[in-house]
């Protein structure tokens, strides 16, 4: 995770609440602002601040998450995407997954499940061509005691990592996750969780995997960020978004968001015997884990 901070030593105490520069403002302009993003690609985490990249890493990613979106959204472009397509707006777009959003520039059905974008064969393939999205917002464990502690960073999640079969003991795309902690009477913004390439999907997707319970300090800067109304914005899916201040369109369906193939519902992965059932009920593997973290 070295790689992925970018300039992480503490700051004097003289200097923790001075705003940037204006000799840096005149160097580089307004590009020390915008949307903080992580970005997974061909197995890689990448650090986007304002629409440029700041940093990559392997991974992988410890992180504490303090938002969601409410429900999975929906996202059609009716143009396909190519390597030199130029970054456009979204078509139609739904944040409730049930009807197109007011801002959505050219809504192709009143409701989500009776649009022809919904349908299996309408996209490359047997895919839809209107896929699945979800923001999760999060912050880097490794952040805390550094002067990036408190930076909220927002991760795309297409349906890849979404939905499908749990993978080992304890990893499962974010849906079944979220169920797997909280179905053992946990919170996923109380847990630390591991994110990590897919191996099995050739580090296109990415798994979620509880690693541990935070801290008293980490808890009252998370807490904060739960709340703020910053990180409430960055799980809203909005026609364009705020990197580049505003001025790029949201990106048409890259490789690292939305190119993945439409999936099947998840189901429980008969060829694995160890492998974490979809939808689990038990218990026991999960407090047993948690059991032996403890708290600080």
């Amino acid at each position: 995770m070295s790689d992925l901070t970018v300039l992480s030593q503490d700051l004097p105490d003289f200097l923790q609440d001075a705003p940037v520069s204006e000799l840096t403002r005149s160097i580089v302009g307004n590009r020390t602002g915008g949307v903080k993003r992580i970005v997974h690609k061909n197995g890689t985490f990448r650090k986007v601040v304002g629409g440029e990249e700041m940093g990559k890493s392997k991974g992988p990613l410890d992180v504490i998450i303090v938002n969601a979106s409410p429900a999975v959204g929906r996202i059609f472009y009716a143009k396909q995407w190519t390597p030199d397509s130029e970054p456009t707006a979204p078509d139609c777009f739904s944040n409730d997954g049930q009807r197109p959003d007011a801002g959505a520039q050219n809504p192709q059905s009143k409701r989500c499940d009776e649009c022809p974008n919904n349908v299996k064969g309408s996209g490359q393939g047997s895919s839809k061509a209107c896929r699945y999205s979800r923001k999760i917002a999060v912050t880097l464990v490794d952040d805390f005691g550094t002067s990036l502690e408190g930076s909220v960073y927002q991760i795309n999640l297409a349906s890849k990592s979404l939905f499908g079969d749990s993978v080992g003991e304890n990893s499962a795309p974010f849906e079944n996750y979220a169920k797997y902690v909280a179905n053992n009477g946990k919170s996923i913004d109380w847990v630390i969780t591991r994110i990590t390439s897919n191996d099995e999907n050739d580090n296109q997707s990415i798994l979620f995997t509880p690693v541990g319970h935070i801290n008293k300090a980490q808890y009252a800067v998370t807490s904060k960020l739960t709340a703020s109304e910053d990180t409430k914005r960055l799980v809203v899916m909005t026609p364009y978004q705020a990197d580049m201040a505003g001025k790029k369109a949201l990106a048409a369906p890259a490789a690292e968001a939305d190119s993945e193939e439409e999936v099947p519902a998840p189901k429980k992965r008969e060829t694995k015997k160890a492998a974490t059932p979809a939808t689990p009920t038990a218990k026991q593997d999960l407090s047993d884990v948690l059991a032996e973290w403890g708290d600080d």
